[in-house]
């Protein structure tokens, strides 16, 4: 196989692998055995289960994508001759075509109409109401959790959210609920507060939300995909390290991590994505929006994920000459776009101002994908800490805020002990916490201690009100246990800041234990 080929294939997987990593279920329940004394009504992030028949569990699951057995391999065949064109004769056309062919029928029962919606019948299970309190007078955080469509509209689901409340409090007989959204959650519980308020609800807390959008999500959509080689080195360092990928060949990932890490100190990994970027630049652009379209891009809920800097650029080029079809498609995500996301950090504040209780959690210190510009951000993976918080300031990811910059600050208790992040400057200071060292998708048990804290603090809590829980928290990930930030639990990952030759040593010792290890095995 010829480098120009090898190269090309490499492009395909990565841009292939780029559309189906938007698929990363944020479904998990809080964890159990917390409690709290008004019922907690919580909505999960985008994952949760997707019937063929709305509300009959029995129809089948369409939510997780069922690739058939050859069927990548069949594909890969029947691309083999047109991207020999491509590369040729740069006639991409019929390769375009197949690939695309290839790709959607994979999302067909998934995917919504041209009006954002699930016209083949498809959808949530129902969501149960009764009073679920336990013998203690307690409900548990997990006894009234919404189960809706992800894929729609939020400000729909948000009418579905205030009627699911409704029954809730007549069956508990309390006036007020406590409510929580997580990522896509997050922005339902933003739709509900803009048309609502506050009036049925003690405490809400946005989790891991995006006021202005979830870069890894928003920067597709808009088309500007950038790979960063320290970028891909940084999340690959991560994810090695994080024990994620397994233990199995654990030798062999960190030998890759290096490998990859090494070759961005002598810029040859810079040549490959260079050679991708071209790629992408010749072809990928006509495909993806054809491919989103049918996919992800007809979820209004993706489409709340979208920041007002990518917005209007995301629309042209998805709908591209199509809008009258997507017509009511774009009166949806118009609608949630202009009136919920872009105020939103107003309506939040408009909310406390009058009396309401808003808190946010979020988490940081995960490196961005390494597939658009904010590679460099403090992030849990998929959204800035910028966006999340909103209005931190931060340092990049392996850095940290510079001390004339801390110097100046009249109030220094808002800046994080690796001095990272500065919450002084965010939307809600005193309300605002940080988790460090777990990503967008996890949602690890511990973390539930904080909103059990949150909801049982009699009064408006601040990160100040519980030791237990102080503005910054570290989340380990041996242990799965989180506790306050120090400075000897910080964790700045030492890999982001090793020159080149401590790489190039590292790797040679992992290769030769490799090696040693292969002929103590044969021998």
């Amino acid at each position: 196989m010829n480098r120009s080929l090898f190269r090309s294939g490499i492009a395909l997987l990565l841009t292939a692998v780029l559309l189906f990593s938007l698929f990363v279920p944020a479904s998990a329940v809080l964890g159990e055995g917390y409690y709290t004394t008004l019922p907690t009504v919580y909505l999960q992030g985008q994952g949760a289960e997707i019937f063929a028949e709305k509300g009959n569990p029995r129809s089948g699951r369409i939510d997780e994508i069922d690739v058939p057995d050859g069927y990548i391999g069949d594909a890969a065949k029947s691309l083999i001759g047109p991207l020999l064109k491509g590369l040729t004769l740069n006639q991409w056309a019929e390769w375009e075509d197949i690939f695309v062919d290839a790709i959607v029928p994979l999302f067909e029962k998934l995917a919504l109409d041209e009006n954002g919606e699930a016209s083949n019948g498809s959808g949530s299970s129902i969501s149960g109401v009764s009073n679920r309190v336990n013998a203690n007078g307690k409900y548990g955080v997990n006894a009234y959790v919404l189960s809706y469509d992800w894929r729609l509209d939020p400000c729909a689901v948000a009418d579905e959210l205030n009627a699911y409340i409704k029954k809730i409090k007549e069956k508990t007989g309390f006036e007020k609920v406590n409510l929580i959204g997580r990522s896509i959650g997050a922005s339902v519980v933003l739709a509900y507060l803009k048309e609502y308020g506050m009036d049925d609800i003690e405490t809400v807390i946005v989790y891991c939300g995006s006021f202005y959008g979830m870069e890894a999500v928003s920067r597709l959509f808009a088309g500007k995909v950038d790979l960063d080689t320290k970028g891909i080195s940084r999340f690959l360092d991560f994810y090695v390290n994080s024990g994620k990928l397994g233990e199995e060949n654990a030798d062999l990932y960190n030998l890759l991590k290096d490998v990859v890490a090494t070759m961005v100190k002598t810029g040859g990994l810079k040549l490959t994505t260079s050679t991708l970027e071209r790629i992408y630049d010749k072809v990928w652009r006509d495909v993806y929006p054809r491919l989103l379209v049918k996919m992800y891009g007809s979820m209004p809920s993706f489409w709340s994920l979208v920041g007002d800097a990518d917005y209007e650029e995301a629309k042209a080029a998805i709908f591209n000459g199509q809008e009258e079809t997507y017509a009511g498609l774009i009166e949806k995500i118009d609608n949630f776009h202009y009136n919920v996301l872009v105020p939103s950090p107003q309506i939040l504040q408009n909310l406390v101002d009058a009396g309401g209780k808003v808190q946010i959690v979020l988490k940081y210190g995960i490196p961005m994908v390494p597939t658009n510009d904010m590679v460099n951000a403090q992030s849990d993976m998929l959204t800035s800490v910028y966006s999340a918080s909103p209005d931190a300031t931060c340092s990049f990811i392996n850095g940290t805020l510079s001390q004339s910059y801390i110097d100046s600050l009249a109030d220094k208790r808002y800046v994080s002990p690796d001095k990272q992040i500065d919450a002084s400057t965010s939307l809600l200071p005193e309300h605002t916490w940080f988790i460090k060292n777990v990503d967008h998708r996890d949602m690890p048990d511990s973390i539930t201690a904080l909103f059990e804290a949150i909801y049982e603090y009699d009064g408006y809590m601040t990160v100040f009100d519980d030791e237990a829980f102080p503005q910054y928290l570290y989340f380990d990930q041996a242990t799965q246990t989180m506790s306050p930030l120090t400075a000897d639990n910080m964790n700045t990952n030492e890999d982001w800041n090793m020159n080149y030759f401590q790489r190039l040593a590292r790797l040679f010792r992992e290769l030769f234990a490799l090696i040693r290890a292969w002929f103590e095995s044969k021998f």
